[in-house]
């Protein structure tokens, strides 16, 4: 973890997109790489999103992915997407030596000027099959874990390409994103999913999806 780095950067606009099934959308998925990036509260500078009642606000101010992540995926939807150029899946960085079991809901990273504070594992739209023209895509995300995750901006800063990140505090090492993804996705244990719902840096729009598998759980059981 000592040598994560920021491996690309993406912002984008939001753009009307017309994807292969001829649906059309104004999103801003398709980020395009750029050197370097003010970060805020809200986000960065010249990255914004479409659909505001899902994405953006604090809780997902930025969203970061795994260099991992790309063959993973590739693999599970035999595709050959990488990183580079216009983004696949959204993403605003592409990170080293991290992904989605080693990330930590609640850690805090030193990236650049700026700190963020990872809040929830992306919670995957239909839009990534539009995008990926693969529609398998939004399942295979969910299914897998391979999701990436949000963070929200504590200190608004500058980040770089090839900027290292500085692990500064976790809270809540149990809580990988993997095991978020697990507990969203496959929940076996009420008690797992209360522990979840109890932690304070959770985003609550995750904990809403959680709170709905535990009452089905619960329903299950009863």
């Amino acid at each position: 973890m000592a040598n994560a780095e920021i491996l690309i950067i993406k912002v984008g606009q939001v753009q009307q997109l017309t994807f292969a099934d001829g649906s059309i959308y104004e999103s801003a998925i398709r980020k395009q790489p750029v050197d370097t990036v003010n970060i805020h509260a809200l986000g960065a500078e010249g990255n914004d999103v479409g659909l505001k009642a899902h994405h953006g606000g604090v809780d997902k101010a930025l969203f970061f992915m795994s260099e991992d992540s790309f063959p993973a995926l590739n693999a599970l939807l035999d595709e050959n997407f990488s990183y580079q150029g216009t983004a696949i899946y959204g993403e605003n960085f592409v990170v080293s030596e991290l992904n989605e079991d080693s990330v930590c809901v609640g850690d805090r990273f030193q990236i650049g000027t700026g700190v963020v504070e990872v809040s929830q594992p992306r919670k995957p739209c239909e839009r990534l099959s539009k995008n990926t023209e693969n529609q398998n895509t939004q399942q295979t995300v969910y299914r897998s874990g391979w999701s990436g995750w949000y963070v929200r901006v504590v200190q608004a800063g500058v980040i770089h390409k090839g900027d290292k990140l500085h692990l500064l505090s976790r809270p809540h090492p149990e809580f990988t994103i993997r095991h978020l993804n697990r507990l969203l996705s496959a929940p076996n244990h009420a008690e797992e999913l209360e522990q979840a719902l109890a932690l304070e840096v959770l985003a609550p729009a995750f904990k809403r999806s959680l709170n709905s598998q535990l009452i089905k759980l619960q329903e299950k059981q009863s």
